[in-house]
């Protein structure tokens, strides 16, 4: 599955589309070095108690993919219920009951869906939707007029995902409700997950997606504030977790509620003290060649993208799609380093916009130390992706290279 020309490279370089099925897996998938995927298959399959596992990395590192990949390494052992809050919940206005609720609708949704090869058993389905019932009376939901009492709490817990997401007074009024019955939502996601293990001969685990994509503020009253609700569920959970709240003074209290904090890193580009590194370099190159035929990419425009890209997966997706771009308005009919060239500019005047003198200053401190200091000017860099993280034996930061060349010029 490769596009053989450039106007078919545009879906294949799709930077929003992470890979989920098992064909794309299979086809697009890449081995990188320092992932910690097999760390948390092997603390989720071999630990008799539920774990709650947190996973960090920068926005676009390929956090999804690997958690695709973890899926499907566990499909065997676990019912897992992967979402993304961001398809569901508005990530500006976003709170530990949002997301508590929010998985027990994952699961009973994904639980119903299966009902008929899991046959659960119909007091419990009643009971929880007696408790789904109560809690959105008032949103204009109303009653169902399914005979079968999982499809009718599918429907009612289906509606009530879709209002919650995208109506504030549902939201508010839904909130308002069960954040004084937590302890009801909890036991109810506890007792459909019992039924489910009971039934599918499978742990259950919840993968919730998206959460580092909160901002910061957001991001610390979750997981800092209300760390221990989101701790509280009786299942196996992995939250992604945004990098830059890792460098902040929270992050001891956050880490006695979490079982495991697992970081994704960048493929280097280069070592720390500036030479080329080949085997993420490989890796940057294999993302590519799996989605473009041969001869649709100059050997030199290939590590122009890996060394532009700063070693972030969907970085390099962008800057491959909008190169072929750049290679099509030339009549090329394949991608040179010049239109990687033409790429990296057009990227590169965003964060010009964006950034300010301050921060130009802290980011040419930052290439000369290679380190960023715990306070909120660099944890503002790290989330805008203009500093990222690395990893050998010790971390270590630099500038994204795209942005290197604006403080090279205020120079």
């Amino acid at each position: 599955m490769k596009a053989s020309d450039l106007r078919q490279a545009l879906n294949y370089l799709d930077p929003d589309r992470a890979l989920h099925t098992e064909e794309e897996l299979r086809d697009w998938f890449v081995a990188r070095p320092g992932t910690p995927r097999d760390d948390m298959s092997m603390l989720l399959e071999g630990s008799d108690k539920p774990q709650k596992i947190l996973f960090s990395g920068h926005r676009g590192s390929g956090k999804t993919t690997e958690l695709a990949k973890l899926s499907q390494q566990l499909e065997d052992q676990f019912f897992v219920v992967r979402y993304s809050v961001k398809r569901v919940l508005n990530l500006s206005d976003i709170s530990h009951v949002d997301v508590i609720l929010s998985m027990a609708i994952a699961l009973i949704i994904q639980a119903t869906d299966h009902n008929l090869r899991l046959r659960l058993n119909e007091g419990v389905l009643t009971q929880i939707l007696e408790f789904g019932k109560d809690i959105s009376r008032e949103t204009e939901i109303g009653d169902t007029t399914s005979a079968e009492v999982a499809a009718e709490l599918n429907l009612l817990f289906g509606k009530l995902s879709i209002k919650f997401g995208i109506e504030d007074a549902t939201r508010r009024i839904v909130r308002e409700r069960v954040q004084y019955r937590m302890s009801d939502l909890q036991d109810n996601v506890d007792l459909l997950a019992r039924e489910v293990e009971r039934r599918s001969h499978k742990k259950v685990l919840a993968i919730v997606e998206d959460l580092d994509k909160t901002d910061l503020a957001i991001a610390r009253d979750l997981f800092y504030e209300h760390a221990r609700s989101l701790a509280e569920p009786r299942i196996s959970v992995i939250y992604t977790f945004p990098t830059a709240l890792r460098h902040d003074n929270t992050i001891s209290q956050i880490r006695m509620n979490f079982h495991s904090v697992n970081i994704l890193p960048n493929m280097k580009v280069v070592s720390r003290n500036g030479e080329v590194y080949e085997e993420g370099v490989a890796c940057l190159r294999g993302i590519l060649n799996n989605r473009l035929e041969d001869g649709l990419i100059s050997p030199d425009a290939l590590d122009g993208l890996a060394r532009h890209s700063g070693g972030i997966p969907r970085e390099l997706v962008t800057l491959a799609r909008q190169a072929s771009m750049e290679a099509r308005k030339a009549d090329r009919t394949r991608i040179e380093l010049e239109d990687v060239e033409g790429a990296a500019r057009r990227v590169r005047m965003d964060y010009q916009v964006l950034l300010s003198l301050r921060q130009i200053e802290l980011l040419r401190q930052v290439s000369k130390s290679k380190q960023v200091d715990n306070d909120d000017e660099h944890r503002a860099l790290l989330h805008n992706l203009s500093v990222l993280e690395y990893r050998n034996d010790e971390a270590w930061h630099d500038v994204h290279p795209i942005v290197l060349p604006l403080v090279a010029a205020d120079e």
